[in-house]
C-alpha cells in the first residue's frame, strides 16, 4: 500500500509540475507558426476511425496468442506479472479488452482496436498525463483553455526538439504513419502527424544509426514496446532488421494489432505459433512475445535492446531480472539503450545493475516531456558491451 501511495503522489506531483510549466511556456510558443496552425485543437482530435475492411482472421490470431500467453504466464515467477505503476492500469482500464480477448469476441475487439487511441486499453501508452477522454473527446465538446494550451505547448515542444535533432536530415514526411486506431495529433504544413510520432521516430532513427553499416541482418529487441509506435518507424526504415517485442500479454495484443495492420506483407511470429527456442530469428521481420519468453533466447541473440520508461516503473526484482537478462542476450559489441527515470521511481536508472562488461557511452537528459528542468528526471543511457 505505501508503494502504490508513493507512486500516486509522485505521478500527481509530476502532473501538476508539467501543467504549471506548460502554462508558463505559453509566452514562448504562442507566436510559433505551428501553434497558430493548430489553434483549433478540436481539429487535432477529430474522428479518423477506419470503417472498412474485415479483420476477423487477424483478431482471431491475436486472441489465440493472447490466451496461450496469459495461461502460460501463470507457470512463471511473479516478476513477470503486472507490478508497481501498471497495477492501477490493469485494474481500471483493461477489463473490457481482456474479456474480449479471452472470449475471442472479434466484433468487440474490432470495435475497441479500431478506436484504441481513444479507448481505456491505451491508457499509459498514448496521450498526456491526464484523463484524455474527459479533457478532449466528445462531439460538440468545448476544450478548456488550460487543456488547449497544455496540448498545443506539448506538441510544439516535441516538434521543436525533433527538428533540432533530425530537422537537417529528415523532412516532416518522415513522421507520417498509418491512421490505425483513430489517432489524434497535430498539423504541420497541412500534414497530420500523430501525437508522439516525433519522439518515436527519433529513437528509431538513433537505433538505426547505431547499427548502420552492418551487412548482416540485425536483431533489435524492445522491452515494453507500447502500441508499436517506435517499432513502426524502425521496421519501415530499416530493411535488414528483425524486431522483437517482449511485453505483458495485454499490451502485446495491442502491439500485434497495430503492426500486423501496418505491415501485412511482413513475416510475423506470435506466441504459440512456433517454439522461439528452435526458431531462427532472422527468418522473421517481427517477433512478438510475452515477457516471460525473454529467458528463452540464446546468449548473444540481440544486437541492441531498447526500453523507454517502463523499466523504472517495475518492481526492483523485475528490473534486476530484465537488465541481467538483457545483458546476457546482447552480443559482444552490441548496445543496451534505455530512457528512464532517475528520481521518481523505486529504482533510479543510474542504479540499474549494469554488468561490468558494459561501458557507459553516454548519459543525456531526455527533454521530450515538457516540464521544469529541475523536476524532470528522465535520461537516456547508452551502453556498449565490450568486444
Amino acid at each position: 500500500m505505501p508503494v502504490i501511495f508513493n507512486n500516486f503522489i509522485n505521478r500527481l506531483y509530476r502532473w501538476i509540475s508539467i501543467r504549471i510549466e506548460v502554462l508558463l511556456k505559453s509566452k514562448d510558443y504562442k507566436h510559433n507558426p505551428y501553434y497558430k496552425m493548430n489553434n483549433d485543437v478540436a481539429k487535432c482530435f477529430e474522428d479518423r476511425i477506419e470503417n472498412h475492411g474485415d479483420d476477423t482472421k487477424l483478431l482471431k490470431r491475436i486472441s489465440s496468442a493472447y490466451n496461450k500467453a496469459s495461461t502460460d504466464m501463470l507457470g512463471y515467477p511473479e516478476i513477470f506479472r503486472p507490478s508497481n505503476e501498471w497495477l492501477p492500469i490493469y485494474k481500471h482500464n483493461l477489463k473490457e479488452v481482456m474479456q474480449a480477448l479471452e472470449e475471442c469476441n472479434t466484433s468487440e475487439l474490432d470495435k475497441i482496436y479500431r478506436n484504441f487511441w481513444r479507448e481505456p486499453c491505451s491508457r499509459g501508452l498514448v496521450g498526456l498525463p491526464l484523463d484524455m477522454k474527459k479533457s478532449f473527446f466528445g462531439k460538440n465538446k468545448k476544450i478548456s483553455y488550460v487543456n488547449k494550451t497544455l496540448y498545443l505547448n506539448d506538441s510544439i515542444h516535441r516538434l521543436n526538439l525533433w527538428k533540432k535533432y533530425l530537422g537537417q536530415r529528415c523532412s516532416i514526411d518522415n513522421l507520417i504513419s498509418p491512421l490505425i486506431g483513430n489517432p489524434y495529433g497535430y498539423y504541420v504544413d497541412g500534414k497530420f502527424i500523430k501525437a508522439g510520432a516525433d519522439y518515436q521516430h527519433y529513437y528509431a532513427t538513433r537505433i538505426i544509426d547505431l547499427l548502420d553499416g552492418e551487412q548482416t541482418k540485425k536483431v533489435v529487441a524492445e522491452i515494453g514496446g507500447g502500441f508499436g509506435g517506435m517499432a513502426y518507424y524502425l521496421i519501415r526504415d530499416s530493411k535488414n532488421t528483425t524486431y522483437i517485442d517482449f511485453d505483458l500479454p495485454e499490451n502485446l495484443a495491442l502491439t500485434s494489432y497495430y503492426l500486423l495492420k501496418a505491415f501485412p506483407e511482413k513475416k510475423v511470429l506470435l506466441y504459440g505459433e512456433a517454439c522461439l527456442e528452435g526458431e531462427k530469428l532472422g527468418d522473421y521481420d517481427i517477433v512478438l512475445m510475452p515477457n516471460f519468453q525473454l529467458d528463452k533466447l540464446h546468449d548473444g541473440a540481440c544486437d541492441l535492446i531498447f526500453n523507454s520508461y517502463s523499466l523504472a516503473e517495475m518492481s526492483p526484482q523485475t528490473i534486476n531480472h530484465y537488465v541481467l537478462q538483457s545483458a546476457r542476450l546482447i552480443n559482444r559489441g552490441g548496445w543496451f539503450f534505455h530512457v528512464n527515470h532517475t528520481k521518481h521511481s523505486l529504482v533510479s536508472a543510474r542504479d540499474f545493475p549494469i554488468p561490468d562488461d558494459f561501458a557507459l557511452i553516454s548519459e543525456e537528459f531526455a527533454a521530450w516531456n515538457l516540464g521544469r528542468n529541475s523536476n524532470m528526471d528522465e535520461y537516456e543511457f547508452l551502453y556498449k558491451k565490450n568486444n
